[in-house]
């Protein structure tokens, strides 16, 4: 495995591996990654793909299902619902990204070679790089700040509910396609 990285450290030069061995090399990485031993309980096992998607989907209940109430509060539904007390449903957003982060990258290494080079599940990633971030800002600006009130919040409150509900969908549905890859992109993936 160390070579893998130290091929990386050589990136100019007469020596440097060209992009097509840069490619093989990152094959190789995920062929390894595939074969480690909880890659292959994931796979193989009889509970070990049921219990990693279990966790994925209680993560996901967690983060969406939390995040989704909170949008749709911002975006004026429910409006007799205080906005304060839903500060409470940050930490259960958190957990369940962590969970969905451990679980989703133990489903993702049991088949490595084909998932993680799918462009469905980077695709799938890229929102949720895009999503967390506006989460964040969401807990930090919107609910963190005792100056914010339902009386006065910003302009951007809604754009950022609607922001979140959509982002986290695209998580959603990008993520039920990754079981379809074949299907949608042929057989590679």
């Amino acid at each position: 495995m160390i070579q893998y990285f130290l091929c990386y450290l050589q990136l100019d030069g007469p020596s440097a591996p060209s992009q097509a061995e840069h490619l093989g090399m990152i094959h190789d990485f995920f062929c390894y990654l595939q074969e480690t031993g909880i890659a292959v309980y994931i796979r193989e096992s009889d509970f070990g793909f049921a219990i990693a998607l279990t966790i994925h989907t209680l993560g996901l209940s967690f983060l969406v299902g939390a995040n989704a109430i909170v949008s749709i509060r911002l975006l004026g539904v429910a409006s007799m619902i205080p906005l304060k007390p839903l500060r409470l449903l940050f930490p259960l957003m958190w957990v369940g990204l962590i969970l969905c982060a451990i679980s989703g990258l133990g489903l993702g290494i049991a088949h490595a070679s084909t998932r993680l080079l799918n462009p469905i599940t980077g695709f799938k990633l890229l929102a949720i790089f895009v999503a967390t971030p506006i989460m964040w800002t969401m807990q930090k600006k919107l609910f963190d700040d005792p100056k914010i009130s339902d009386a006065n919040l910003p302009e951007s409150a809604r754009m950022i509910a609607a922001s979140q509900l959509v982002l986290w969908l695209t998580v959603l549905v990008a993520g039920r396609l990754i079981a379809y890859s074949a299907t949608i992109l042929g057989e590679p993936y």
